[in-house]
């Protein structure tokens, strides 16, 4: 039967050192970068032949273009048809046959759950 590996506490005074040699920190010596090669080594990069700048992000001028996903498309546009004419009225009276619309729609999301 293997035995186990113990590992004791993580001393307070050696938790950078910890963190940098894990990655959550840069690394700020030799032997954290060591640490983290021989940590990371068999690790598969998918950004081999991407840049990414860590002052720019520390900074606030890394600037990536936002990627926009459509889910649910069809939902999306029965759901806009069926409140365009709240969005059209705006406070004013809606008409009944839009109310029950609108409650009918509450129930049946309701039901759903």
């Amino acid at each position: 039967m293997a035995k186990s590996k113990k590992i004791g506490l993580i001393e307070v005074e050696h938790l950078d050192s910890w963190l940098s040699s894990t990655g959550y920190l840069f690394p700020s010596n030799e032997l954290e970068l060591d640490r983290f090669n021989k940590l990371y080594e068999d690790y598969d990069y998918k950004l081999d032949d991407t840049s990414i700048d860590p002052v720019a992000i520390i900074n606030s001028t890394f600037h990536r273009e936002p990627k926009v996903i459509t889910m649910f498309e069809e939902d999306l546009d029965v759901d806009i048809e069926s409140l365009r004419m709240v969005a059209r009225k705006g406070k004013e009276k809606l008409p009944q046959h839009i109310i029950e619309k609108m409650r009918r729609n509450h129930n049946r999301d309701s039901g759903d759950q």
